[in-house]
């Protein structure tokens, strides 16, 4: 069951209940007047006022609803038909205007037509016992406002029909583009401390919104804690009257990780103190992970997963950028595997880009945490030592090769590979990045002349 159909339930099961009162009122009256029934008549009110009570709880309420809704109102005629008198007459018409909460066009109908007819019928076949000062004709021509007030009913019926279809597919047409667009509205009274937050949320945080609503604090711990610096920041900012849109992410109970874009807007009250912040949440995760594959894409190799030359001319520029990093030892490794050109002829390129990929990841573990190793392309891979002793640059290469040196298995083939590698060391070899690679491949050309799988530092 959806709110909406709740909220109806819930506006007719109140309806029903002062309509079954107007009748339990008007027998009450009775017996204070004392005014006298037969003893079959006292049983047919009896049970019209008993059954509503019996099955007010009833499951399918808009049935029972309807059912007994007639059931009262025929119960408020037939008082009227033993007893025409003006105030029996009267109590029909608050009936009939309870029934337009059901907004059913049938039921207006029914109860209208009822109404009028069990009025003239009373009218003219119990005439004798009216009040003194009502003729049976004025009351005929009271009973015709039950028609009229009927049509009048119906039309409105209609008209709030159509109104509320229209107001319930715009609800629906914003729900679906908060659940489409991963939209949430929220706003937080900041003296009460209360909170709104509308159903996208739900899908948003993986949380009931209900649940959030009555324990607000909660939404502190799914900020990212990175994160929660800025926030705090940009809610003093809030405070102070200034609009904010922030970017930040949301740690939520599973583990993962979401981007959210935060628009938050303050509400002033005439004395200019923020009292209320309204605000609209986007989910813009799958922006942020396009956004990180393309940056992934641009620095980094797309076969092995390593940097780039684009990252490692960065990596070396911000290294040099401060006046203490120029004066501090570096060594360039230049490393290209011998004979590979035999391995993509003897076994195809998918298992050439099979060896590069494994190749990358053994060098890579041999590396210091503070070194950075990239493809340049090919077969060839570069490393930057920083801060490095003497015998850095001669540690770091003799690893590599022996890295190399155990047999790879790829595609089911046991492969083995080596690598010439040429050490260039800054500031002595070269004081720009180009200077120091081309150093560094002259090395490299050196030690593959001198037999391979060996290292060779240039000479100049």
């Amino acid at each position: 069951m959806d709110g909406s159909t709740l909220i109806t339930d819930q506006r007719n099961f109140i309806m029903l209940k002062m309509l079954w009162l107007i009748a339990f009122t008007t027998c009450f009256f009775d017996l204070v007047s004392g005014r006298h029934y037969a003893a079959w008549q006292y049983l047919v009110m009896l049970i019209f006022l008993l059954l509503p009570i019996l099955l007010l709880k009833v499951k399918n309420f808009p049935r029972s609803g309807y059912f007994l809704s007639m059931l009262l109102i025929c119960y408020l005629g037939v008082r009227f038909f033993w007893h025409p008198s003006l105030i029996n007459l009267l109590t029909l018409y608050p009936g009939l205007l309870l029934v337009m909460v059901y907004q059913n066009p049938a039921l207006i109908l029914s109860a209208g037509i009822t109404i009028t007819l069990v009025s003239i019928g009373g009218v003219y076949l119990q005439a004798d016992s009216m009040m003194a000062a009502v003729t049976g004709m004025q009351v005929y021509w009271l009973s015709i406002p039950g028609l009229i007030l009927t049509g009048i009913m119906l039309v409105l019926n209609r008209f709030y029909t159509v109104a509320g279809r229209r107001a319930e597919n715009h609800q629906q047409q914003w729900r679906n583009i908060q659940e489409g667009l991963g939209v949430s509205i929220w706003s937080y009274e900041i003296n009460t401390g209360r909170l709104f937050l509308s159903r996208g949320a739900e899908e948003l945080i993986g949380l009931p919104v209900d649940w959030l609503i009555k324990q607000p604090e909660h939404i502190r711990n799914l900020v990212h804690p990175y994160d929660s610096l800025r926030l705090f920041e940009a809610y003093k900012e809030l405070l102070a009257g200034k609009n904010k849109v922030l970017e930040h992410r949301l740690l939520l109970p599973d583990g993962s990780t979401r981007w959210v874009q935060n628009l938050a807007i303050p509400f002033k009250n005439r004395t200019g103190e923020t009292t209320r912040i309204d605000g609209l949440i986007i989910d813009i995760s799958e922006q942020k992970n396009r956004e990180e594959k393309i940056k992934h894409m641009a620095f980094h190799d797309q076969l092995t997963g390593l940097p780039n030359r684009t990252m490692f001319e960065n990596y070396f520029s911000l290294t040099m950028a401060g006046e203490r990093n120029r004066e501090q030892k570096l060594a360039l490794i230049f490393i290209d595997l011998d004979n590979f050109k035999q391995v993509n002829d003897a076994m195809g390129h998918d298992v050439g880009d099979m060896l590069l990929k494994e190749v990358g990841q053994r060098i890579k573990t041999v590396m210091r945490e503070n070194d950075l190793l990239a493809r340049l392309g090919g077969d060839e891979f570069i490393a930057l030592l920083t801060s490095i002793a003497p015998e850095t640059a001669t540690l770091v290469a003799e690893r590599i090769l022996d890295s190399l040196a155990r047999s790879f298995t790829i595609a089911g083939h046991e492969l083995r590979v080596s690598a010439s590698i040429g050490i260039s060391l800054y500031p002595e070899d070269g004081k720009d990045l180009e200077t120091l690679i081309k150093s560094a491949d002259e090395a490299m050309y050196t030690a593959k002349r001198k037999g391979k799988s060996g290292y060779y530092f240039y000479a100049g």
